[in-house]
């Protein structure tokens, strides 16, 4: 759905976050170096990265944000929270707590 909604909004106003020539599409949001692609599942991580291709990673970071200009990514994934205790999302919480995010 995100990336739906990238491809629909990001994507659509070209000059605004890409331009389009012949040779391809030139992201135009250089200025963002990094971005951080936070999600949850009811399925554990390593069954998107092993059993479903890594599509979060390979599509939307590889693809869908570097041709908005965005060079790096790093996909933090909170899987099987359906069967998760308090305990285990507090620590995740804390996990995310570690990362250098600017706002």
């Amino acid at each position: 759905m995100l990336k739906g909604f990238i491809d629909k909004v990001m994507k659509e106003g070209e000059g605004l976050s890409h331009t389009v020539s012949k040779y391809g599409i030139h992201g135009c949001l250089t200025n963002l170096t990094h971005a951080y692609v936070l999600t949850t599942s009811t399925s554990p991580t390593f069954y998107f990265r092993l059993f479903m291709g890594n599509a979060i990673k390979k599509i939307f970071i590889s693809k869908t944000l570097k041709q908005l200009g965005i060079k790096r990514g790093t996909w933090i994934n909170f899987g099987n929270v359906t069967n998760s205790s308090l305990t285990k999302r507090e620590k995740h919480l804390k996990k995310i707590q570690k990362y250098p995010f600017q706002f």
